[in-house]
C-alpha cells in the first residue's frame, strides 16, 4: 500500500466547481447585548478555509497529486484571500472574476467552541454568457493538462447543463484523450450529469436524485442501478456515513460494499470531498477500483477523526493503511 500511495504523486487533476471561502470567528460570550436579545461575543481568534470545490482541490493537493482549479469569485477582498489560501495549498487556479456577484462566503462565529451563528454571502443564479464563455476558454488551456476531472457543485451556478458535452467536445478538438469525469452531484442539477464516470452522491442525496427512499441493502442496489441507467453513468459510489460506502457499475451485477475505517467520528464536513478527491486521483493513476476504494475509505475514516474541514496527508493514509484491514462485502 505504500507504494501505491507515493503513486498519487503522478496524478494531475482538474477541478472545475463553486469555490468559497470558509471564515471562522472564534471567542467567548459573557454578557447579553443591550440592543437586542443576543449574545455578543468577544472574537479573539479568526480563521479562513478553502470551502466547496476549494476544498476538494486541496484534498487532492494534500494527497501529493497535482491540482488545478477553474472557477469564479467576485471583484472584491474575499477572492485575493482565496488566492492566498489557494497558493498556501499548492493548487494552481484560474478564477474568473466576475463583478456581478460576490465572492461566496460563509462566515461562522463560536463561542466556547459553540456556533451561535452562520451568515452567508453569496448569489444563486447562473452565471453569465459571458462568465460561461471564459470558462470554456480555460477549458482549451488545462484540459490537456490533466487525466481526470472532478465537477464539484455547490449550487452556486458556475456548472451548466451542457458542460461534460463542452468538455468532451474539447477534448476531441484539441485531440487528446476525453478525460474521466467524476461528479459530486446537487439533486437540483440532476440534469446535467449525464456520461461521467463516476457520481459520488450520499446516501440522502442519491434518494433525491433518484424520487425514492432507501432503507435495505437491496432497495440500494435498485436505486443505483436505476440512476446509472437513467443518467448514463458508467459508475456509482454512493456514501453512506459511518456504514461506509457502496460501489455500483454499469457493466457488473452486483454493488461492492467497502466498510467505514473510522475509530470515532467528530465531524463529517467535508468527507464527500475527500472521497471524491481520493478517488480522482487514484483513477488518474490507473488503480483498480478496489484499490481506489480502500484509500478513498482509509483517507475519509481519517478526516471524520477530525473536527471541521479537514484533509489527509500521505503519512497519514500510510500509517492507517498499516493499521488497518478494509472490510468489503458484495451487495
Amino acid at each position: 500500500m505504500q507504494n501505491d500511495i507515493f503513486k498519487l504523486e503522478q496524478a494531475k487533476v482538474l477541478v472545475i466547481g463553486d469555490i468559497m471561502l470558509d471564515a471562522y470567528y472564534e471567542g467567548d460570550a459573557n454578557r447579553i447585548s443591550p440592543e437586542a436579545p443576543v449574545p455578543v461575543v468577544k472574537i479573539e481568534k479568526k480563521r479562513n478555509l478553502l470551502g466547496g470545490a476549494g476544498n476538494v482541490a486541496r484534498n487532492i493537493s494534500s494527497l501529493g497529486a497535482d491540482c488545478t482549479i477553474l472557477s469564479v469569485v467576485g471583484n472584491d477582498y474575499h477572492a485575493q484571500t482565496i488566492k492566498n489560501l489557494l497558493k498556501n495549498e499548492h493548487v494552481n487556479f484560474e478564477l474568473i472574476q466576475d463583478s456581478q456577484r460576490p465572492t461566496t462566503v460563509k462566515s461562522r462565529i463560536f463561542a466556547r467552541n459553540q456556533q451561535i451563528i452562520r451568515y452567508d454571502e453569496e448569489m444563486i443564479k447562473p452565471v453569465s454568457k459571458t462568465i460561461r464563455a471564459a470558462l470554456k476558454h480555460n477549458l482549451e488551456k488545462y484540459l490537456e493538462q490533466h487525466n481526470a476531472v472532478i465537477l464539484s457543485d455547490y449550487g452556486k451556478g458556475l456548472l451548466y447543463q451542457n458542460l461534460i458535452e463542452d468538455i468532451y467536445e474539447t477534448a476531441k478538438k484539441m485531440k487528446c484523450a476525453a478525460p474521466k469525469i467524476f461528479i459530486d452531484p446537487k439533486p437540483q442539477n440532476k440534469s446535467f450529469y449525464k456520461n461521467a464516470f463516476l457520481l459520488t452522491p450520499n446516501a440522502k442525496e442519491t434518494q433525491e436524485l433518484a424520487g425514492v427512499c432507501m432503507k435495505t441493502s437491496k432497495e440500494i442496489k435498485k436505486t443505483a442501478k436505476m440512476l446509472l441507467k437513467e443518467l448514463k453513468a458508467e459508475n456509482l459510489l454512493i456514501t453512506l456515513g459511518a456504514e461506509g460506502m457502496v460501489y455500483f457499475s454499469k457493466k457488473e451485477k452486483q454493488g461492492y460494499h467497502i466498510k467505514s475505517s473510522a475509530k470515532q467520528v467528530f465531524d463529517v464536513t467535508g468527507a464527500g470531498d475527500t472521497v471524491i478527491a481520493a478517488m480522482a486521483v487514484c483513477e488518474a493513476v490507473g488503480f483498480e477500483k478496489e484499490k481506489a476504494c480502500n484509500i478513498a475509505t482509509l483517507a475519509a475514516g481519517l478526516v471524520v477523526e477530525k473536527v471541521g474541514s479537514a484533509t489527509v496527508t500521505q503519512e497519514e493514509l500510510i500509517q492507517r493503511a498499516l493499521t488497518t484491514k478494509i472490510q468489503t462485502e458484495i451487495w
